[in-house]
């Protein structure tokens, strides 16, 4: 008798917690952001890359959907991050261009606009952000403002790899939110905090942004020297490096950031989150001039970073979600600022801003294989606007407009802004673009003049030659000299 009782006990028990996991809400599924910097079109093998071993990322490209007309929101690096947080024209924020460390009152500001990480944070989320902030250097522009619980990185637009010098020559790292001193390569050093954040918020839901020192300037590999250090100072050099030299740390810059995919991939596999996990990969603009000369990181593609043409605004981009999203290429036009609300379609979370984002939700493109929505999609930087209504693009720059077939000319050879039959297109887009800027800009932004550019005075200014002792580098022999 006291078998069957201790039989029938066990029993009940076996179905109580077969209904308790049948009730439970199933986990919400992690969410990491890989945001390259000034990683070009073809900055990744599987993007035609030349001389470019991306053996992990390649292998997200081979297994989920490579996006292959993905556009950055701008042409240069913070509007573009202002648009992935916050869903929104970076003109409708009133932020267009760089923030400069040096003027801490500026920035995008959480309380005045939607934050995906804020707002992820409020439906459950655990957040972190490892890398390149950018986005203001003042405390309510910084990271924990925007509802990260964790940052490792730095807030400046760059620093160098080796000696954490940013561009006013001033150690610029923080761990877990506060300065710190921790050597090693960058990279390396995000990658080991991603690492640790899985490890320690695997048991929630999380969001990592991780905002990639490379491939932005100063140009080192883990082995090379610093660049900047107490007494020396030099914002970017790659140009005085011959092609070789170039590319050897080029590739090495992009290898530390592949291996870091790699990691990240092993330490999802190894908590068994990889199958609950969107992973998706793209960069911030087009590549750096000297990588278009030496390494043809744009491909084809017209332009590089700061230019309004295609080498300017397409970039590599990579969804992966193993066993929901499947292998195809996807090529829809999308923007950066359309990742907020396909996360938070994935996410299902919700959030009660009367502000919505200007983004479209590619779920049902990457998902399902659905075509989007034609719409008018439109870049702006500084006093340059491009409009693209299909495939057909009008650019404002110098005082004068370009107009580029992109079906019939892809690499925008052939100016069409004078042609008879183009004329009445012209004057249609002409004033779709300046309605565009007349309702979406605010602030700063609003002011600007369509294609003509206003001087304005740089707030961060020193006397160089005083600080580096009038000594200036050079590349000679084969090595790097200062004197």
């Amino acid at each position: 008798m006291n078998k069957v009782l201790i039989y029938s006990v066990f029993l009940m028990a076996i179905l109580l917690c077969s209904c308790n996991r049948a009730n439970t809400p199933p986990k919400k599924p992690n969410v990491i952001i890989i945001l390259a910097d000034d990683l070009g079109y073809a900055g990744l093998s599987s993007f035609g890359g030349e001389g470019i071993s991306t053996p992990h990322l390649d292998k997200l490209a081979n297994n989920g959907v490579k996006c292959t007309n993905f556009y950055a929101n701008s042409t240069v690096c913070s509007p573009t991050r202002v648009a992935l947080l916050s869903g929104r024209y970076q003109q409708r924020v009133g932020l267009d261009h760089i923030y400069f460390h040096c003027v801490d009152s500026i920035g995008f500001d959480p309380r005045t606009n939607p934050s995906l990480p804020l707002i992820l944070k409020e439906n459950g989320y655990k957040t972190g952000v490892f890398g390149k902030w950018h986005l203001g250097s003042g405390e309510a522009y910084q990271p924990k403002a925007h509802g990260f619980d964790d940052f490792v990185g730095f807030l400046d637009g760059n620093i160098d790899f080796i000696s954490k010098h940013n561009t006013e020559s001033e150690i610029d790292w923080f761990v877990h939110h506060e300065p710190s001193t921790e050597e090693g390569y960058v990279t390396h050093l995000l990658n080991d905090a991603v690492v640790n954040f899985i490890e320690k918020e695997k048991e929630h839901p999380f969001f990592i942004y991780l905002p990639e020192a490379a491939v932005h300037v100063p140009m080192q590999g883990p082995n090379d020297p610093p660049l900047r250090t107490d007494d020396f100072y030099t914002y970017k050099v790659d140009n005085k490096f011959p092609k070789d030299e170039y590319m050897r740390r080029y590739s090495e810059m992009v290898s530390a950031m592949d291996d870091g995919v790699g990691r990240i991939i092993e330490a999802l596999e190894k908590n068994n989150l990889l199958e609950n996990t969107l992973i998706i990969f793209t960069s911030d603009n087009g590549g750096e001039p000297t990588g278009v000369k030496y390494g043809k990181v744009n491909g084809d593609n017209r332009g590089h970073k700061v230019d309004m043409y295609e080498g300017g605004l397409k970039v590599p981009t990579l969804f992966y979600w193993k066993g929901k999203l499947e292998a195809k290429i996807n090529d829809q036009v999308m923007l950066t600022m359309d990742l907020f609300p396909t996360i938070m379609d994935i996410t299902k979370s919700s959030y009660t801003s009367e502000k919505r984002p200007d983004g479209v939700n590619l779920s049902a493109s990457l998902f399902d294989n659905q075509a989007l929505d034609p719409r008018d999609v439109f870049w702006m930087h500084r006093e340059r606007l491009v409009y693209r209504n299909g495939d057909m693009k009008l650019i404002w720059q110098n005082k004068a407009q370009e107009l580029y077939d992109l079906k019939n000319d892809p690499l925008e050879s052939v100016n069409l802004i004078n042609e008879p039959q183009y004329q009445e297109l012209v004057y249609d887009m002409t004033l779709r673009g300046e309605q565009w800027h007349k309702n979406t800009a605010v602030g700063f932004p609003a002011g600007r003049k369509l294609g003509i550019r206003v001087s304005t005075t740089w707030p961060c200014t020193r006397d160089l030659e005083s600080f580096n002792d009038n000594k200036a580098y050079y590349w000679e022999n084969d090595r790097a000299i200062i004197k």
